[in-house]
């Protein structure tokens, strides 16, 4: 065999053990989302926003932070994650086996809730029948729902062309009895309970000097499990 005839067919062998090893790091990647389906089910996170574009378009930070998810009653904990409020998607952030790091929007079909630094969301199904992204503050029969959001707006001194993203919005809403109600001030809020509860929730708001438009979340989650106490006077 001629010298030239050897070195074709160790290129080939070489070649095609190349192919098979890339096959089978395929496979390996695979068997992770075959290993638990009901966790990495989603499509690939790509967001492609314009250059010199100011902020993020995240929750609270760009990095990915440890939380927790539930999917169809399974809780799974210690996952890097970031909630994307501008698309509203949450992002799951792993290492796959090719020591790459891979971002997934979870998908919403299954996720029930998630929590990032204490801060639970749930995935709530509205009259339109569109499941919604809220923080939910409070248990019981009456619960505070944030539906946050962002807008990536133009530059605002003269003769800008770059963007950059709002800070974060919120609408805020009342929960009771799967109603969802919304309200801008202490006013409209006191105002979606009947005579009675009211003057109480009234008078909780002026001795707690609560500005329901402002108030910290902790401030927010006593208000209303205070509320929940009066609903079985």
């Amino acid at each position: 065999m001629s010298f030239f005839a050897r070195i074709f067919i160790l290129s080939s062998l070489f070649f095609n053990l190349t192919i098979l090893s890339a096959q089978e790091a395929v496979v390996n990647a695979v068997n992770v989302f075959d290993s638990d389906p009901l966790l990495y089910n989603g499509k690939q996170y790509a967001f492609f926003i314009p250059l010199s574009t100011g902020g993020h378009q995240f929750f609270s930070d760009p990095h990915f932070e440890s939380g927790s998810v539930t999917i169809r009653g399974v809780t799974y904990t210690g996952l890097l994650l970031n909630y994307d409020i501008y698309n509203q998607q949450l992002v799951l952030q792993y290492i796959n086996t090719l020591g790459a790091k891979n971002q997934i929007v979870l998908s919403e079909a299954w996720l029930e809730s998630f929590r990032l630094k204490e801060i639970v969301f749930e995935l709530i199904r509205t009259q339109d029948s569109l499941k919604q992204i809220y923080q939910v503050i409070g248990t019981g029969q009456y619960r505070i729902f944030y539906k946050w959001k962002k807008e990536l707006v133009m530059d605002g001194f003269v003769g800008a062309k770059n963007h950059t993203f709002s800070v974060p919005g919120k609408e805020m809403n009342l929960c009771s009895d799967d109603q969802i109600a919304r309200y801008t001030n202490n006013k409209t809020f006191y105002s979606l309970f009947g005579p009675g509860k009211k003057e109480r929730i009234i008078e909780y708001l002026r001795t707690n000097r609560i500005n329901v438009k402002k108030s910290a979340d902790s401030t927010m989650n006593r208000l209303v499990n205070h509320i929940n106490t009066l609903s079985s006077q």
